[in-house]
Order: C-alpha cells, then sequence, then structure tokens
C-alpha cells in the first residue's frame, strides 16, 4: 500500500515510488538523491514541522506540502 510521505509517522521507514510537483521542487528533490526506490526512514513527522528524513548518508527536511507530492511504500 502506498501513501503520500505527509502521513509516514516519526520511525517508519519507507521506500519512495513516485515523486510529483513543481519542477523547481523536482529538481531539488532528485538532486538530492531522492529518485524512485530509494530507501529512507522518517525522523522527525507531525506538529507543522518540515519532516525530517534519512535518506543515504544525509538528513533532509521536506516541507509537508511537498511531501504530499512523495508517495512511498511503508516497509
Amino acid at each position: 500500500m502506498f501513501i503520500n510521505m505527509a502521513k509516514a509517522k516519526k520511525g517508519q521507514s519507507c521506500v519512495i515510488r513516485e515523486i510529483n510537483g513543481e519542477p523547481g521542487f523536482l529538481s531539488r528533490i532528485f538532486s538530492q538523491g531522492l529518485t524512485p526506490g530509494t530507501r529512507v526512514r522518517i525522523k522527525q513527522a507531525g506538529g507543522g514541522m518540515p519532516l525530517l528524513i534519512q535518506a543515504r548518508e544525509a538528513t533532509l527536511a521536506v516541507n509537508s506540502q511537498e511531501a504530499q507530492g512523495i508517495s512511498v511504500e511503508v516497509l
């Protein structure tokens, strides 16, 4: 089952399945290594704060609106 990343909970591991958004957002996300098939771990979620995700060897911040355009599969 796929959900949008904005609904993921702290501590969950996920695999990115699809990314949708404006060209500037897609360019930024892809340049940071977030592509379909990438495994991520949610480090912070909810409370109106950006999501903090661990992807490969980096921690990245994604705001909740952008996270809605990222479909993930929860592992």
